[in-house]
Parts: C-alpha cells; structure tokens; sequence
C-alpha cells in the first residue's frame, strides 16, 4: 500500500536525540500509512550506525551538505501524497499528523499547512508557543484556517517553523524543493515560493516541540539576518514589480533588518560592526533610528577602543 504521509528527517550527529524524535514520529495516533524517511548528513558521532539498528524507517547516507541538500533527498525518495518534516533534535505532539492531513483534505485547493510550536529544553517548556509570542494567530489570520496574503507576511516575518510543515509531495515537485545555496533560511524562501501561487493553511493545535540547545543553527543571530536579506534581495529580483503593486517596499524591510543588526552589536559592545550595520541601514533608507546607531556605535568605539569586528 503506497504511504499517504512522508516523514522526512535530517540527521546529522544526532545520536542523543534520535530515539525520543522517532518514538514521536512512531506514535502518532490514529496510524497512518506512514512512511519514515532519515537522510543522515555526513554524521560522525555513530549516528548512521544507531539508524541502522532501527527498524520501519528507510536510512538515506550522504556527505555532509547540509540539511537542505538532505530534505531534498528525502523528498526525491518519497512516495506519499503528503510530505511532512521534522528536525532530529526536536519532536511531534501526539497526533498532530492527524489533524494537519485532515485540514488538507478538507481544502484541497492548499498547498501547505503549517501550526503552532512550543520550545523546550532538558529542564522545561516555554510557558508561550510562538503563536502566542508573535499574536499572529488573531491579529494577521483571522479565524483560519487560510492565511491571508501569506505571500506578503512571511515577507515581513518568517512566522513558520519547519517541523510543524506538511506539504502536498506534487507541489514540491512542481515548484522544486530547498535552495541548497543558502545555508539558512532556506525554509522561508522555500515557504515564499509555495505562497505566492497558492493558498497556505494554519492550524491553531502545537504541531511541534522544538528543542533548544547549544548547537540550534538558528542561535547566530546575524548570520540568520545576513541569510534573510539574501532572500530578500531574490524576491527583489523575481516578484519586482507584483511587490511594487502591492505598496510591499522591500527596501524599507532591508533597512530595517540592518538596524536591528546594528542594535544588537551595540548590547555585545562590538562597535566596528554597530557601524557598518547601521551605515548600510542608513544607506537603504535614511531614518533617525539608524543614524542615532551610526551615533551610539561611534561613541562605543571612541570610548573603548578595539571592539570586537
């Protein structure tokens, strides 16, 4: 019987978290004609070895390229009508397969449907899910489950976490998959793509636990940022004058983005960088805020010296 969902999880290093991110996988309630696909990523630490001792998944091996390069893999191996992702490290809530397949077949003009997510870490959960931190759910949706001009919000804010995605496996053949050019955000530009030729569903239900811990590759703030423009610059590029029709002023979210760069090297004291954050902001669209960081970031390196660059 050909599977209905894909599972599919990239691994790379993953021996400590493997067992608790399969068990989620594995429970889900009611079963599903499911199939699990792991692509492990180049893994030195006995992970391959581990997968190999499992059984009911299929074990893809590559080279280390990243997980978009093993997302794409899985995907060129998949056989269900859904594709659903999952990161090793982090973990599905009981029947959260359920209830997303079930949104989908009820709307099936969309092409993805995405939910909420509450992190965790080995001594607690986060008493808000990202729902509830960033008041999309009522303010920007409305009553669901569309998202409207989701085009257009993901621009302004990546509100989507990869692990709590299901996509329709046509879509993703007709639209390609990952840019495996971009070593982050490669799921907001992915996520850009679907959205802007077809509608996007939201589901109010926690349909991801993702844990934190020090190797998350979303901690270095600035490279996520420097990643983000890049994505913007391609919107610039494809969907230039749609943007322009829509009043969308990619310019002024560059600038934006710049400054908040700037602001963040002001707290970690790194006057070189504040500067030239700032200048570029300043450069993109000329406002006060950047300029008073021009301000701050020049008095920093007067008053202490070399900073860190």
């Amino acid at each position: 019987m050909s599977p209905l969902v894909s599972a599919v999880i990239p691994a790379y290093n993953a021996i400590d978290y493997i067992d608790d991110s399969l068990a989620s996988v594995f429970s889900q309630l009611p079963r599903l004609a499911l199939e699990v696909i792991v692509v492990n990523d180049g893994s030195t630490d006995g992970t391959l070895e581990k997968l190999r001792t499992i059984s009911g998944l299929t074990c893809l091996t590559q080279c280390n390229l990243g997980p978009a390069a093993a997302r794409n893999a899985g995907i060129r191996q998949a056989q269900g009508e859904f594709i659903a992702f999952l990161d090793v490290d982090d973990l599905w809530p009981a029947g959260k397969l359920q209830k997303q397949i079930t949104l989908l077949q009820q709307h099936p003009d969309a092409a993805m449907c995405f939910g909420d997510c509450r992190q965790f870490n080995n001594e607690h959960q986060w008493p808000h899910t990202l729902f509830e931190e960033g008041g999309h759910a009522g303010r920007d949706w409305g009553p669901g489950p569309y998202v409207p001009d989701a085009y257009f919000q993901l621009l302004r804010s990546n509100f989507i976490t990869t692990g709590s995605v299901i996509v329709r496996r046509q879509i993703l053949e007709d639209i390609g998959g990952f840019d495996e050019s971009l070593g982050l955000v490669e799921d907001l530009e992915l996520w850009l793509r679907i959205a802007r030729h077809h509608p996007v569903l939201w589901s109010k239900d926690v349909c991801l636990l993702r844990r934190r811990h020090a190797d998350n590759l979303s901690r270095d703030a600035e490279a996520m940022s420097l990643a983000y423009l890049e994505v913007l610059k391609r919107q610039e590029t494809g969907c230039g004058a749609e943007l322009a029709s829509r009043n969308i002023d990619l310019n002024a979210m560059v600038a934006r983005e710049y400054r908040e760069m700037a602001e963040r090297a002001l707290l970690g004291y790194s006057a070189s960088r504040a500067i030239r954050w700032a200048w570029r902001s300043f450069a993109t669209r000329p406002s006060l805020r950047a300029l008073w960081c021009l301000v701050l970031g020049t008095g920093q390196k007067l008053r202490f010296g070399n900073t860190p660059t």
